[in-house]
């Protein structure tokens, strides 16, 4: 058993980051399972679609992945019903810029894989302003703003940047 370890940001991104950024990666991700473990389906990689279950919380978790066919793929995003979110993935060296659509447009979040814990973070790319860290925050794990109602998604980016001028 494999065992990640990131930290997530809440950022503003610059509109020639966008400009600069190219076409991104469309992922779609589906939960199948909330909770420990989570389990999640995510179509729109390079590799394929992959089967992820996580567990624990903060910046280090258990983490298990396997690519599946796409036909299993395609029956576990139905299996997950109204819990899938979509996103655009943009890689800036280490890090990892999302861009969310539908009820969650306007929602960016940073993150960076990194070998250990106490691992120095890099700089974050030209053009992205980080806000604040979420990496402890559950309000921000993908399982649980899949969970929400367009309603509540579209509350929580409003909250999320109240406070933040732009």
């Amino acid at each position: 058993m494999g065992w990640e370890i990131e930290r997530r940001f809440l950022v503003r991104v610059s509109d020639a980051f966008w400009a600069s950024a190219g076409a991104g990666s469309q992922l779609k991700q589906g939960y199948i399972r909330n909770g420990t473990p989570s389990v999640r389906i995510r179509v729109g990689e390079a590799r394929g679609p992959v089967l992820t279950c996580k567990s624990g919380s903060g910046i280090k978790r258990r983490e298990v992945e396997t690519v599946v066919p796409l036909e299993m793929a395609t029956v576990l995003l139905e299996a997950a019903e109204d819990r899938i979110i979509a996103k655009t993935r943009y890689r800036v060296g280490p890090w990892e810029v999302d861009r969310f659509v539908n009820d969650l447009q306007g929602l960016e979040l940073m993150e960076i894989e990194l070998a250990t814990v106490d691992e120095e973070i890099p700089e974050p790319p030209a053009g992205v302003h980080v806000l604040q860290e979420v990496t402890d925050s559950n309000s921000f794990v993908n399982g649980r703003l899949a969970r929400l109602t367009p309603k509540e998604q579209r509350t929580l980016v409003s909250q999320a940047y109240s406070g933040f001028t732009p």
